[in-house]
């Protein structure tokens, strides 16, 4: 009987750690299965921003050129007007619609997070608006230091609609003038601009007023 016993209590133990190792095994492949999981979500994590960086290098901008206007010349003149030649430097194009566009303006006494700011139709200036002479600025953008609106997106060269493609050529003009008072440039003093699209990296010109103002500049470009 005390044998028999005995051999009982071997079958339990044996029991018992199979439940046991059966348990342990369970608990592995749930840990096993929650790494993998784990390890999926950050390789599609990884991959979402590769595209997301290849999106943001794709849909910036660069500077051909950046002008400076005045209706007055010498070191007591100001400068109140500023123009902006941008192209896309990405293959993925730019849109200048208000809404998916800011332009901020700072200088030493203001700063403004976005005067591109109002109705797309007003904000637009065609090629053929442009430059025809029925309009009025005919090719010549120091003519725009007349308009009413703080800032203006001119089509130097493209298809008529406010997407800046590859081969196109958009001024981005900002009328001091109408800015602000102090917005407005005197010899000497340095002003930034930022153009942040809605997708893609921002465009920063810094730039510094001569010791004489001329009616027309060249900041930058050639």
């Amino acid at each position: 009987m005390a044998r028999n016993m005995r051999m009982n209590r071997k079958g339990l133990t044996g029991i018992e750690t199979a439940i046991i190792v059966i348990a342990f095994v369970i608990a592995a492949s749930v840990f096993a299965f929650a790494v993998l999981n784990m390890g999926l979500l950050t390789t599609a994590k990884a991959q979402d921003a590769i595209v997301s960086g290849v999106g943001q290098a794709q849909s910036s901008l660069k500077i051909t050129s950046v002008y400076a206007y005045s209706d007055e010349e010498g070191s007591d003149a100001k400068c109140k007007g500023v123009a902006i030649l941008v192209q896309p430097s990405g293959t993925a194009n730019v849109d200048f619609t208000p809404t998916k566009v800011a332009i901020s303006y700072k200088n030493a006494n203001v700063a403004y997070p976005d005067v591109y700011e109002g109705s797309a139709s007003d904000l637009f200036i065609t090629k053929s608006d442009f430059m025809n002479s029925s309009g009025d600025y005919k090719g010549d953008l120091y003519n725009l230091l007349d308009i009413t609106h703080t800032c203006v997106v001119v089509e130097i060269q493209g298809d008529g609609d406010m997407l800046l493609e590859q081969g196109e050529v958009f001024a981005i003009y900002i009328n001091l003038d109408k800015v602000g008072t102090t917005a407005v440039l005197n010899v000497y003093d340095h002003f930034t601009t930022e153009v942040i699209p809605g997708q893609g990296s921002k465009l920063t010109f810094t730039g510094t007023m001569p010791a004489s103002i001329l009616k027309v500049m060249m900041l930058s470009g050639s």
